[in-house]
């Protein structure tokens, strides 16, 4: 029986389908037709006139290979489980690598911003660590398929572009019915593999749209995003003493693409051997793998050695470098680890560096901390601090946006603590706490007697009391539109008028305003006035959610650290495995609020060394559940507990009530009382259900 078979070259009336974006000959949706023949035969088609070679090689690797069967009519990304030892996997990808990469990629979300596209990183095993925009605009199966932890093998999930750039190590897109599983039929998917300096798969990059006819133009984007990671990626992780930047003098003589556009970066050792390269610097040097370059002196590739490229970076003279086949590059020598008294210039990504090194944070989480590390540092909110710092020199107003619970408050607080007018007043107005008929007097003031049950005195107002300070608008979006127009005249003049006064007062406030709604939405649907939102959005900062932090692991460790402290918890206490991982795939739909209620709660309930899952709230696991049922939409699958548990099997809830009473009676060295009381249930109801699941102290 042969692997593949010859698609008919006539089709008949009923196979031909409504034209769909990939329409083809006739007005035929190609690859759907494809999809469902394979589905009929169980054997991809044969022949690229029906889909791509890179798809129907992908199919044939799924069912000859994989054996996967495309008669599946769901196929469910699970993560990939380690049976031997009864566990879910390891990271391929090792913690600090994977924070530098998602940091990276959280600087790719402003393009992304108001799209209807999910930016994704996976490990080299095809695992999801970091999800951008997690499929908000993608429905219930897409925000399914974007859960951290989640598998984007090939062999798991069939061809997709994450998945398949790994097997090819080429960026790859597919759209639609390309695509082996029903499960990404709705989408498009596109994948990058970024790779180490040795040439090692360390990562994937990937995008997912419901957008499917953007399949291509997604591909051009994640091509450069690509490179550029991979190259920032090389200068924050690259060994060697060494790094020698290079270019074609004539651009057009040889690469072309992606290529044009990029450096290429040798690393070498204090000997000149080298010790890493990127892609474009391998192509400079006409290699086809690394392993034709790696540890060998430069001298031998490039003619020149590397006493002398230091001479010549020494006294800031050019390197003009000749390969075979003619070409001519430019080259330039950086000193990244200093061996002796060289003064050399120093490298334009320093910066960048330090950077990825502080956002990587060397936070280890669960794994403890490097005995180096340096204290941790909020990298997202500093980076946003330093530029509202500068902004406020200049009076420009500020918004800032962000969901409920991303800390808005506490980073107006640090503007105010950092920038020019500390020391001066700091006001903070709800506009949503407020009632509508008071707002106005609360803002503005009003004079003695503007109406019934006015103060004696009148009151000054919240602009006055901001008078050479900052004035916080919280939760703008919901203020009403006739004091929109009162509050954009006293922006635009600097002037306000009490209610029931008549002559105007001048104040000099910072506006900062913050808001979770949309208020571009809000502006199209005629609810916020426009002017007023291109008044106050002189300046806008947006916060990421807490699932989209790339320093998520790092700012939970460092919040649970203040918690111990300002309990003043003498022994010590850690976050058990099984907890850091609920905590690494949890929505955290209250995000930094929910997390210090979260730590604050169940350190009071550890009594052991180590958070275990019993001690943590009731609610936040029921959160957890609720939300893999939503994604679910009612269909019956693996309880969201599973993908906690080191178990690759689902478990029936006697098992789980039976490790609940064993961890209880773990902790409390089999005291029924206690463990009763740990458990929230009676003394008599604990021997009632030990004595069903055939439990003994």
């Amino acid at each position: 029986m042969y692997s593949v078979v010859q698609m008919p070259n006539q089709l008949k009336p009923q196979d031909v389908e409504a034209p769909e974006q990939d329409a083809g000959l006739f007005g035929v949706d190609r690859p759907g037709v494809a999809w469902d023949w394979m589905m009929q035969t169980g054997q991809p088609p044969e022949g690229d006139d029906w889909v791509r070679p890179q798809v129907s090689e992908a199919w044939y690797r799924c069912i000859e290979e994989y054996r996967l069967s495309p008669r599946t009519s769901l196929l469910r990304p699970h993560a990939i489980m380690d049976f031997e030892n009864g566990g879910r996997t390891a990271p391929a990808t090792n913690l600090d690598v994977r924070t530098a990469l998602a940091t990276m990629a959280f600087n790719l979300q402003p393009v992304l911003r108001d799209t209807s596209v999910s930016l994704l990183l996976a490990d080299s095993a095809g695992t999801l660590i970091h999800a951008l925009d997690a499929g908000s605009n993608l429905g219930p199966m897409g925000r399914r398929l974007v859960r951290l932890g989640e598998s984007w093998n090939e062999l798991i999930i069939g061809n997709n572009g994450l998945g398949t750039a790994a097997v090819l190590r080429e960026p790859v897109a597919f759209d639609g019915k390309e695509h082996f599983s029903s499960v990404l039929h709705p989408f498009a998917t596109v994948g990058h593999p970024l790779f180490a300096h040795d040439g090692g798969l360390v990562a994937l990059l990937g995008l997912i749209t419901d957008q499917r006819s953007s399949a291509q133009t997604l591909l051009g984007f994640v091509r450069i995003a690509g490179y550029l990671i991979e190259t920032n990626l090389f200068e924050c992780q690259a060994p060697g003493a060494f790094m020698l930047r290079m270019r074609l003098n004539n651009i057009g003589a040889g690469l072309t693409g992606q290529d044009c556009l990029l450096d290429g970066l040798i690393s070498l050792d204090e000997e000149g051997r080298i010790v890493g390269a990127t892609r474009t610097g391998l192509n400079l040097l006409r290699a086809e793998c690394h392993s034709n370059i790696l540890s060998k002196k430069v001298e031998t590739l490039l003619g020149v050695a590397i006493g002398d490229l230091r001479a010549c970076a020494s006294r800031g003279e050019p390197i003009e470098l000749e390969i075979p086949d003619g070409w001519r590059l430019k080259a330039e020598l950086i000193v990244r680890r200093r061996p002796e008294k060289d003064v050399v210039q120093p490298s334009r990504s320093s910066a960048l560096k330090e950077t990825g090194r502080a956002a990587a944070g060397l936070v280890l989480g669960r794994r403890g901390k490097a005995a180096n590390a340096e204290p941790w540092r909020d990298a997202v909110l500093e980076a946003a601090l330093q530029k509202a710092v500068n902004l406020q020199k200049q009076k420009i107003p500020m918004l800032i946006t962000g969901e409920s619970g991303v800390g808005k408050d506490h980073l107006v607080r640090r503007i105010h603590a950092e920038g020019v007018r500390k020391g001066r007043p700091l006001v903070l107005v709800n506009c949503a706490a407020i009632p509508r008929d008071l707002i106005s007097s609360e803002l503005f003031g009003y004079v003695p007697g503007s109406f019934t049950g006015a103060r004696t005195g009148g009151k000054t107002g919240k602009f006055v009391e901001a008078h050479t300070g900052v004035l916080f608008l919280d939760e703008i979006g919901d203020m009403a539109l006739d004091l929109q127009t009162a509050l954009l005249c006293a922006l635009d003049s600097s002037e306000i008028v009490p209610v029931g006064g008549s002559r105007p007062v001048t104040v000099d406030v910072q506006v900062i305003a913050a808001t979770n709604s949309d208020l571009p939405d809000c502006v199209r649907k005629g609810a916020f006035r426009r002017d007023l939102y291109y008044r106050l959005n002189g300046a806008q900062f947006w916060l990421p959610p807490l699932r989209e932090r790339p320093d998520k692991l790092g700012l939970i460790e460092h919040l649970w650290e203040q918690e111990v402290k300002a309990q003043y918890v003498d022994e010590h206490k850690a976050l058990s495995a099984e907890v850091w991982d609920i905590f690494e795939r949890h929505p955290w739909p209250g995000n930094i609020r929910e997390l210090r209620n979260v730590l604050r709660s169940c350190l009071a309930m550890t009594s052991g060394p180590e958070t275990l899952v019993s001690d943590l709230p009731n609610d936040f696991l029921r959160e957890m559940s609720d939300s893999a049922q939503a994604e679910e939409e009612g269909e019956a699958g693996l309880s969201s507990y599973a993908k906690w548990r080191p178990s690759p099997e689902s478990k029936a809830l006697a098992d789980w009530e039976a490790d609940a009473i064993r961890s209880a009676l773990a902790k409390t060295a089999g005291n029924i009382s206690e463990s009763a009381r740990q458990l929230g249930i009676t003394r008599a109801t604990l021997y009632h259900k030990m004595a069903r699941l055939g439990l003994r102290k």
